[in-house]
């Protein structure tokens, strides 16, 4: 694959390179990263340089994989994947989509390489920003101030206000049940006996699944993906995707994809009838995604991200999670500050009422075409 600069190297000298200098190769093409991820407990399936070949596929978008490397030895690893926007401009993203994908590095001096190459690629591509997605704040930043980390020209500044919930799970579906408070239990089975049923599967139900989402998505104001896009995940990640749906006879009424890593069950998207809340199927199918997990001995099941105390915040909070803060990172030119991306602002509340009165067949034409180039 042609790339603009196939590889870069930089070096990271001086008080903040104490582990030693660094080089770090750039790639557009998804390198052999399985060793180094699997030799980190912290790496995630989103660290996987598969998810470029995917976004690219979708979307165009432009996947840059950096590799640091010390004495011939994987040190560090960052994937990034470049968007354009008429919307937002030209930035980078780890990982577009999902919570968290930022960079893994052994020390401080291996991530200080990584952000100077990550410059780098911003100044090349002409992009406004790099948004890094952690789990836990890049060391050496105080958390909520943005500031100059040491061997880096540019501010990292921070954001928190998303977090993801979790549930510990035990390996008895039933362990779980009991724990549920009556509420959520009664909800769970009037969905059952009113006749719906929860099925498994994979890509065969990509459509029954996608169809429920365009209309969620649509009634939350947000533009949705395209079916290729998840066909494409079915496929390239068909070893750990599962596709689960809720039916009231051969009415689809609720349905959601997860990912599997060996942190956790994970949720990035689900959906569900709002015309039919009432039928609680969207409890059905969260039931039988933490049911299966259970089964299949998953340690946690990750609800995915929200703004800390709303009504999605409280819904996952129901099922006995517990929140775990996100670091949401901002690599800006000198003098830049980080973008102003949050949904209550005004401008994205002007855009979602217009978004929620489309037909459906228009969000599902002009949705993947304005999200292809978000994150």
């Amino acid at each position: 694959m042609a790339t603009e600069r196939d590889v870069g190297r930089t070096d990271a000298t001086g008080p903040a390179a104490a582990g030693g200098a660094c080089t770090v190769s750039v790639s557009a093409d998804p390198p052999d990263w399985s060793e180094a991820l699997a030799a980190r407990p912290h790496s995630t399936l989103f660290h996987d340089p598969r998810w470029g070949q995917v976004m690219a596929a979708a979307y165009g978008s432009r996947p840059r994989y950096l590799t640091a490397e010390r004495a011939g030895r994987t040190v560090g690893l960052l994937p990034l994947v470049g968007q354009r926007s008429l919307l937002v401009g030209s930035h980078l993203a780890s990982l577009p989509y999902f919570d968290a994908a930022g960079l893994v590095a052994d020390d401080a001096a291996a991530a200080d390489a990584l952000l100077v190459q990550a410059r780098a690629e911003m100044d090349a591509l002409g992009a406004r920003w790099v948004e890094l997605r952690q789990e836990s704040p890049i060391a050496g930043l105080r958390p909520g101030v943005p500031g100059l980390r040491p061997g880096v020209a540019g501010s990292l500044p921070l954001r928190t206000d998303k977090v993801t919930l979790r549930l510990a799970l035990p390996p008895d579906p039933q362990v779980l049940w009991k724990k549920l408070n009556a509420k959520v239990r009664n909800q769970i089975r009037k969905a059952q006996g009113d006749g719906q049923k929860a099925v498994l599967g994979g890509a065969e139900l990509v459509d029954e699944f996608h169809g429920l989402y365009v209309r969620t998505m649509r009634d939350l104001g947000s533009p949705p993906h395209s079916r290729r896009f998840f066909r494409l995940i079915a496929d390239r990640f068909a070893a750990v995707v599962r596709i689960h749906v809720v039916r009231s006879g051969d009415r689809p009424m609720a349905a959601s994809l997860t990912l599997t890593d060996h942190h956790a069950v994970r949720v990035p998207w689900a959906a569900s009838d709002w015309r039919f809340r009432q039928s609680c199927a969207n409890m059905l199918l969260y039931w039988s995604m933490l049911e299966e997990a259970c089964l299949r001995a998953a340690p946690a099941f990750d609800f995915g991200r929200s703004t800390r105390d709303s009504g999605t915040y409280r819904f996952k909070a129901q099922w006995g999670a517990e929140e775990a803060p996100l670091y949401w990172h901002y690599l800006v030119p000198e003098g830049g500050e980080a973008p102003e991306l949050r949904p209550e602002s005004p401008k994205f509340r002007l855009a979602a009422a217009v978004w929620r009165r489309l037909p459906l067949w228009v969000v599902r034409l002009l949705g993947p075409r304005i999200i292809g180039g978000l994150s």
